[in-house]
């Protein structure tokens, strides 16, 4: 909220609606005062149930029916409640459902029993049907001849020793091992009676029975009924629990709860005040309070020896409360008969407002004094003391100024001074106040800050009115006419060299020294003119808070801006504080946020380009995320309160606590085409085109801040980031093997590496699988075998028919080899057509035969005698030599 809101007269407080013993009314508010730290469990027991985070589930939000009889957890992480109208699994996100309508083995959806035994496996009781297990993901129903099957079962515990007892309405108690009934015990055995309502196992090998008529326990076989005789408050017990200590705690009906200590039934701190109570369950938290259900009375607790009260009032959403449970991450889930299902879980923000007995939830300005008591100023509730344990609220009929506290300032004599809206400045010194106001010489009677100096002068920032100075007595003014950029002053502070800075609505950053005022607005590098806090470090480093220009920091003469699109988390700073590991805190109308040091000084020295914050809000334990602009206060114990429209925002940020436990991720079904499979189905058919992967995280504290990557192996290359989404799409998938796996982490960056997967196969089409194509190969050989040997059939037949061909050529040469007709003058011979011709036409025109001319000796002889004297017959082919 913005510092410039008008008092409202219709404004009104709101009553406390918490409840508790007289003497410890609040006394859980020591824990605030003296500093204690962070305990090792998670709802610390000092505290009030209402500074828990509350949240609850109903039809609504998925529920079949609002009536949360019982629950517990399994190990694989899963929450169970059993409602009248099915049993339900829980993630922290969805529910899913499991009744008579959907599983076989339920005859009856009305759930009043859960038990998980030291094997994993489920017990579930029903209301006549008797008793149902339900182990690796299959529910089977307890058949016997007994009557189990038809029975309401009313309460089943397993002791240390691995057996299961049941608890049953009208057929006694059983006992179970190994899924099978072992021993059943009535009335007849020694029972007082046989409708059981509750059982649980002692410390010393016994075993307590609850009945409607009386306390019965039963150790070595033998039996002991515990009456109103001896000291029971009613006979009708409705709920039992064995303790840490040896203690049996004995719920009733209309006789409240009874502690069984060293045999007797022994008084305790506020026994008178659940002497009436119908108490209907009872349930030990890690931290050892005893959270206590009841009926028309609401959610009690007792922690030592004090006494809480939960009722309607304060969140709870019904009076009548049936079941108990602390999960594994160390939430509290409380069943109502009626109102659904809550959770009470810790936050990193401790909320403190009306609910806890301040005078106004509008908390304006926090104030430590010497005494390490807490001052809250709230907006039209006057002034808050928180001390020693107790809430002391100082009002306008007190002497107060009026209710609206803009400013609270203690300084070391002991004094708290005041500044008001409209009403000037008190001081309360020695439990009396007075009042400074315009008539007294103060500039403005709105008072909006205050600086303390080491000269011991008391600085005064008005709306309105400037500055003001006050020693010995006397008040000067400094005002715009003395140099003041802006009469609209929202802080002060001297800085570790006496220099005095100044904060104005609008008009920039104000410096004193030596009694004049230098000025830096926007045009000096102030990144708004509209300033809200000033926070000077350990080396003097100025952080200053702006409305809307993000965060400034002021070293070595030089401005740096942090703005939101740098990565602060909001352009407001309306409070900054530091925390003892080098972080700033700052509030705005969004909630806290966190951003180290260190990593601004990277960003202004430009080793960085970007800022990471941290934010808190109603998710975290405040009321509102809205915060005031009023003085936020480090306490010495290191706490940082802020202020907001609902109460004080608390941090003990030296002792932040995370959550260790890695999510359990399931990958739960897959949608095919549109149409949902379960994971069982691992093959899918040809054809198939649109996957959708759906996958949950077991994380009952914080499942909506829960992350997701998933990667298909086969078809991705790298890890996908989901951030918050729970299912994974895919289009256009080739056929093959792929093996879709799934991994989270937590709130606080746990991861589950391992996660989960799942492996199937999408078939091909026919057209598409390797006997296709095998076929289509075959297929292709035998054609080109074809193709082959009818090429070479083709081939055959042409050297056939080229051979015919020779042939013939052969043939015809052969004829001329024959009878030829040659003239015997001039030897030309007669052609095929009658023609006569040369004998050498005739035979080039029928052979390939080629001709060469010479002279043979015999012509040589006659056409060249002189070269050749004599003819040698020798030389003659064919004559004997």
């Amino acid at each position: 909220m913005i510092y410039l809101a008008a008092p409202s007269a219709h404004r009104s407080s709101h009553a406390s609606r918490r409840r508790s013993l007289a003497p410890l009314q609040t006394a859980w508010v020591a824990w605030l005062l003296c500093g204690a730290t962070s305990l090792a469990f998670a709802l610390d027991p000092t505290k009030a149930p209402t500074q828990f985070i509350h949240n609850v589930w109903q039809i609504e939000h998925g529920l079949p029916q609002n009536s949360a009889r019982a629950i517990t957890q399994t190990r694989d992480g899963y929450l169970w409640i059993g409602t009248e109208e099915g049993l339900v699994r829980f993630d922290g996100m969805s529910f899913t459902l499991f009744d008579k309508e959907n599983t076989a083995a339920m005859t009856s959806s009305s759930i009043l029993a859960l038990c998980e035994d030291h094997a994993g496996t489920l017990w579930i009781g029903t209301h006549k049907g008797g008793l149902i297990r339900y182990s690796k993901g299959n529910f089977s129903a307890i058949r016997s001849i007994d009557g189990l099957s038809e029975s309401i079962v009313w309460s089943i515990h397993e002791d240390d020793g691995g057996h299961l007892w049941i608890g049953t309405d009208q057929h006694g108690l059983y006992r179970l091992d190994q899924g099978r009934v072992t021993a059943t015990y009535r009335e007849k055995d020694g029972l007082p009676s046989d409708k059981v309502t509750a059982v649980c196992a002692g410390s010393e090998g016994d075993l307590w029975i609850g009945t409607i008529r009386g306390l019965c326990r039963m150790k070595d076989g033998s039996f002991r009924t515990y009456s109103i005789a001896d000291g029971l408050s009613n006979s009708i017990v409705m709920a039992l629990h064995c303790d840490r200590a040896g203690s049996v705690w004995v719920g009733t009906r209309g006789g409240g709860l009874n502690r069984f200590q060293n045999g007797v039934f022994a008084d305790y701190p506020a026994k008178a005040a659940l002497s009436g109570d119908i108490i209907r369950c009872i349930y030990e938290d890690r931290a050892g309070s005893l959270w206590i259900g009841t009926t028309g009375g609401g959610l009690k607790r007792f922690a030592g020896d004090r006494l809480d009260v939960h009722s309607t009032g304060d969140g709870l959403s019904h009076e009548n409360v049936v079941s108990i449970f602390e999960d594994r991450e160390e939430n509290l889930w409380v069943g109502t008969d009626g109102g659904g299902l809550n959770r009470l879980k810790e936050g990193t923000v401790t909320p403190y407002g009306a609910q806890e007995g301040l005078s106004n939830d509008m908390v304006w300005a926090i104030e430590e004094d010497r005494e390490g008591d807490v001052w809250l100023g709230t907006w039209g509730g006057g002034l808050n003391r928180l001390s020693g344990g107790t809430v002391r609220s100082y009002t306008q009929k007190d002497g107060l100024a009026n209710d609206w506290i803009w400013a609270v300032k203690a300084d070391p004599e002991g004094r708290l001074w005041i500044g008001t809206y409209g009403g000037g400045l008190s001081c309360l010194q020695n439990g009396r106040l007075r009042t400074l106001t315009k008539k007294d010489g103060l500039s403005s009677d709105n008072v909006m800050s205050f600086c303390l100096d080491r000269s011991g002068a008391l600085w005064v920032g008005t709306f309105g009115g400037g500055l003001n100075r006050l020693k010995d007595g006397k008040v000067t003014v400094l005002g715009k006419d003395q140099g003041l950029s802006n009469a609209d002053v929202i802080f002060v502070h001297e800085d570790r060299q006496g220099r005095l800075w100044v904060g104005t609505f609008g008009g920039g950053l104000n410096l004193l020294k030596d009694g004049r005022f230098t000025v830096y607005t926007a045009k000096d590098g102030l990144s708004s003119d509209t300033l809200t806090s000033i926070y000077e470090d350990s080396d003097g480093t100025l952080w200053i808070g702006t409305f809307g220009g993000g965060l400034m920091r002021l070293k070595d003469g030089r401005f740096t801006a942090y703005r939101k699109k740098n990565g602060l988390f909001d352009d407001v700073a309306f409070s900054i504080l530091e925390d003892g590991s080098g972080n700033l805190w700052m509030s705005c109308n969004k909630g806290l946020y966190r951003v180290s040091k260190k990593r601004l000084d990277l960003f202004a020295s430009g080793q960085t380009t970007s800022i990471i914050c941290t934010s808190f809000g109603k998710a975290d334990g405040m009321r509102s995320a809205e915060c005031n602009s009023g003085r936020a206060c480090k306490t010495r114990d290191g706490r940082l309160w802020f202020p907001t429209i609902r109460g004080a925002a608390v941090v003990d940020a030296a002792h932040m606590k995370t959550n260790p436990i890695a999510p359990p991720v399931y990958i739960t079904s897959i949608t095919v085409d549109g149409v949902r499979r379960g994971t069982g189905a691992r093959t899918f058919s040809p054809g198939s085109e649109r996957f959708e992967m759906e996958y949950t995280a077991v994380n009952l504290g914080a499942a909506e801040r829960v992350s997701f990557k998933f990667m298909m192996e086969g078809f991705d290359k790298d890890w996908v980031a989901a951030g918050t989404r729970r299912v994974a799409y895919y289009t256009h998938i080739p056929p093959g093997h792929y093996r879709f796996r799934a991994v989270a982490c937590n709130e606080d960056g746990v991861w589950n590496e391992t996660g989960d997967s799942l492996e199937f196969d999408l078939h091909p089409h026919f057209y598409r699988t390797g006997w296709f194509y095998a076929i289509c190969v075959g297929a292709a050989v035998m054609l080109a075998m074809a193709i082959h040997g009818l090429r070479v059939r083709r081939l055959v037949e042409r050297e056939k028919e080229l051979t015919r061909h020779v042939d013939d050529a052969l043939a015809k040469i052969r004829v001329l080899r024959g009878l030829l007709p040659i003239c015997a003058s001039c030897k030309n011979i007669r052609d095929d057509k009658g023609y006569w011709e040369a004998i050498e036409l005739y035979i080039a025109a029928h052979s390939e035969a080629e001709f060469t001319h010479g002279i043979c000796p015999a012509c040589m002889a006659k056409l060249y005698p002189d070269h050749h004297p004599r003819l040698r017959l020798t030389d003659q082919p064919g004559t004997d030599g």
